[in-house]
């Protein structure tokens, strides 16, 4: 298995400890097409990246590109932040990223109560301390993504389930449905065997995704390997594995990456 693009790496513009370049390099270094600098999303409090340094990001992304010849996609790690799965990468926003990750976080700016009790309190809690996450709640979050995925082009669910709880095999077939990739993250281990069962018996397709926040781990993928090996995911349904993705974030704006 080769890895031709890790499409979710974070640098010092959030919550990572290298650069552009330092990320880029490190692809290039293991022998990547691609790299994805996917930091995290505006209403993250602590890590978020900030609007007014979208311009700078986008300039070190083609500096790095044309230093390592490595193809630099500027995306976004992106916040569900509402119960209707608005993400707080919003639509006068698309033109500036190539490529639209989502995921559940915990603390972020939410902007309805309900979203900040289910996601940001009750699932948390449920997962610190190992209890049963409410049937309300794990609606609720089920509800999220779906509406998300549904609304928004995004082309990765990134850990989906860390720290919050949904039905993993509904969320999966709305992503087959509307061509959205579940990451196989091989920072956070976080659905058991079974879960993993269930969403692959969707059909969905997979990127494998470093979650990198130093540059040593870009291209990490030995722990998605031996997911894949052990659980028998067919390799072809692994999208950046020996082929590259087909983004739907870049058909929706119709341009090619």
């Amino acid at each position: 298995m080769t890895l031709h693009g890790d499409y979710h790496t974070h640098t010092v513009y959030s919550h990572g400890s290298g650069s552009v370049e330092d990320n880029a390099a490190a692809a290039k270094n293991k022998g990547l097409y691609a790299v994805g600098i996917s930091d995290h999303g505006f209403s993250h409090p602590f890590f978020g990246i900030k609007k007014d340094r979208l311009s700078a990001l986008r300039e070190d992304c083609s500096r790095a590109e044309e230093k390592t010849g490595v193809r630099v996609l500027m995306g976004i790690e992106s916040n569900f932040i509402r119960k209707d799965g608005l993400c707080d990468l919003t639509d006068d926003l698309y033109d500036k990223f190539d490529i639209f990750l989502a995921g559940a976080h915990v603390f972020v700016g939410y902007r309805d109560f309900s979203s900040f009790w289910n996601v940001g309190v009750i699932s948390p809690l449920a997962a610190n301390f190992g209890g049963e996450l409410s049937g309300s709640a794990k609606s609720f979050m089920t509800g999220v993504y779906l509406n998300a995925i549904r609304k928004q082009p995004i082309d990765v669910i990134t850990h989906l389930n860390y720290r919050v709880f949904s039905d993993v095999k509904e969320v999966a077939h709305c992503c087959r449905e509307y061509g959205t990739y579940v990451e196989i993250n091989t920072k956070k281990s976080h659905m058991t065997d079974e879960e993993w069962k269930d969403v692959i018996d969707t059909g969905v397709n997979f990127v494998i995704g470093s979650d990198a926040h130093s540059p040593d781990r870009v291209a990490d993928a030995d722990p998605a390997y031996s997911l894949i090996s052990r659980l028998g995911i067919p390799v072809e349904r692994v999208h950046n594995v020996n082929r590259l993705p087909d983004f739907r974030f870049a058909a929706y704006k119709g341009v090619k990456l």
